[in-house]
């Protein structure tokens, strides 16, 4: 069976990691979005919030003998940065775009 890798958060892999600390020992590895989809919230005040995650690199993790790292249950480990886009939109530009979404 094949099993599902690994994907760590900073706070799992690094502990308390800050931008200024270092990375985790790992290989980058190239990319592409496949789908890169908002999740949108109303806000009490009516305003309706946007929320995407954007993948920014993606590492390979490596175990203290440089081989390719794997999670307790033999899958694959990875580390990822992610940078979160917003949008900020009025109740009737919600609606108006999720009309256009729902019409492609």
């Amino acid at each position: 069976m094949k099993r599902a890798p690994v994907f760590l958060s900073p706070s799992i892999v690094a502990g308390r990691m800050t931008p200024e600390g270092p990375p985790p020992k790992g290989k980058l590895v190239g990319f592409k979005p496949l789908q890169e989809r908002y999740c949108y919230y109303s806000l009490d005040d009516g305003t309706v919030l946007g929320v995407k995650p954007v993948m920014v690199k993606v590492f390979r993790m490596l175990g203290p003998d440089g081989r390719p790292a794997s999670g307790p249950d033999g899958a694959p480990a990875y580390f990822y940065q992610t940078q979160n886009v917003t949008q900020i939109l009025t109740p009737d530009e919600y609606k108006i775009m999720s009309n256009r979404e729902l019409q492609e």
